[in-house]
């Protein structure tokens, strides 16, 4: 769901009087805004911490609220500005309780004393790219863990998301084929994975990674497959709660000694390399 808070109405008027226009600075992990402003702008940057929008403000403002606008015009956050108080936070999802924002041009409207008198346009939108995939080898020397892979996702948009799962297309073990797409599952992303296990992990801001170890390990042979040179063509996925899912295609190489225990197999031996004509390290 989108989690849109508050009623529907438009909050940009055309009698603001409007006369400059102007780019709002941003943090090295924030968001990047396009401001129409009085000749006397409250808006200084802003920039993103986690889930929140954080508002920078210029010292002298006299507002007394920041309203966030979603790309078709309807409000989704509405802060009230303590007075003296030049930071304000606004949440962008909660995936607990299952609401979030919807990617695209968001607009930032101050109001004073019931008017507005300044805007913001802030771009929103997340960017999941798998940069790297390696085989798992640490742990236990089960093929469980031989038979995993180790992820890593970087968040290259300009808007927050959170990621909930690691799952495959056209993987040996047809278990890491299976990805949920249920509210239950996006709510609950720490029950998901083996790696990570912090809550900071699964939530990305622009600019920040990490690196996902998934429940299900892709690379579990049956029995009537072999470790010499055995050769799989598979695509990794990995599901947000906002924006589209990153997914990469890998080929498998598996070579070595069979690695068997419980009826599980993998090979000693696993090779991971992109099929779409980047380095894995990029």
């Amino acid at each position: 769901m989108t989690g849109e808070k508050g009623s529907r109405r438009r909050f940009l008027k055309g009698g603001l009087a409007l006369t400059a226009a102007g780019l709002a600075g941003c943090s090295g992990d924030g968001s990047t805004g396009t401001e129409t402003k009085t000749p006397e702008s409250v808006f200084e940057e802003t920039s993103i911490s986690g889930a929140t929008l954080e508002v920078t403000l210029r010292e002298d403002h006299e507002i007394s609220t920041v309203n966030l606008i979603d790309p078709s015009g309807s409000v989704f956050q509405s802060a009230q500005v303590a007075a003296g108080a030049t930071t304000v936070g606004l949440g962008l999802f909660d995936y607990r309780r299952g609401w979030h924002y919807t990617p695209g041009d968001h607009t930032l409207v101050a109001v004073k004393e019931g008017e507005e008198i300044a805007s913001m346009t802030v771009p929103l939108v997340p960017d999941l790219e798998i940069t790297d995939v390696t085989p798992y080898t640490d742990g236990r020397p089960t093929p469980s863990n031989r038979a995993n892979l180790l992820v890593t996702v970087e968040n290259t948009g300009t808007g927050p998301t959170w990621i909930y799962y690691v799952g495959y297309e056209n993987a040996p073990h047809s278990a890491a084929n299976r990805i949920p797409t249920t509210d239950y599952a996006r709510s609950t992303p720490l029950l998901n994975f083996e790696k990570p296990q912090s809550e900071d992990e699964v939530i990305l801001q622009p600019g920040n990674s990490t690196i996902l170890r998934g429940i299900r390990s892709p690379l579990l042979l049956s029995k009537d497959d072999h470790c010499n040179g055995l050769e799989v063509n598979l695509t990794v996925i990995v599901p947000t709660g906002v924006g589209e899912n990153g997914q990469r295609e890998l080929r498998a190489v598996l070579d070595g000694d069979p690695v068997r225990a419980n009826f599980r197999g993998t090979c000693s031996d696993i090779q991971i390399e992109p099929r779409d004509g980047r380095n894995p390290d990029e």
